[in-house]
């Protein structure tokens, strides 16, 4: 699904746009700076060094159910972030937590990582079946 395929579906499966890229653009640079991570890097989960869980897991229904565990307590805002392997700027959505794993469950695997905890947490889903968690 190439990006711009990516960007329409999550819309419409939310049914509402992306965060405008300005004030996503604002967002990452906050983060980056809070997790210490480096804006010109694709794979930020590769280096942020406030790593605190890695949860490996072998089919999406098992990463699904390990991220469910991880969202279950979590009843603010968050916001989904498609990185889907590509350098910024980045599509951005803000969501009920309870509103991802119906909305993931429709879609093929694409990297991602949410923002919770207004930016204190970073969860990453990676290419290598992975969920990351940065916390500052």
């Amino acid at each position: 699904m190439d990006d711009s395929t990516l960007t329409s579906t999550i819309s419409h499966l939310l049914e509402r746009e992306p965060v405008p890229m300005e004030q996503a653009a604002v967002l990452m640079e906050s983060l980056a700076g809070r997790h210490r991570i480096d804006t010109h890097l694709v794979y930020w989960w590769a280096s942020a060094p406030l790593i605190v869980q890695k949860i490996h897991y072998d089919s999406s229904e098992e990463g699904l159910s390990c991220l469910a565990g991880l969202l279950a307590q979590v009843q603010s805002e968050i916001c989904l972030v498609a990185s889907e392997e590509r350098a910024l700027p980045w599509p951005m959505w803000t969501l009920q937590a309870s509103e991802l794993i119906p909305l993931l469950g429709e879609l093929p695997f694409f990297e991602y990582f949410l923002v919770l905890d207004d930016g204190a947490t970073l969860l990453f889903d990676t290419h290598h079946n992975t969920l990351v968690v940065s916390r500052e």
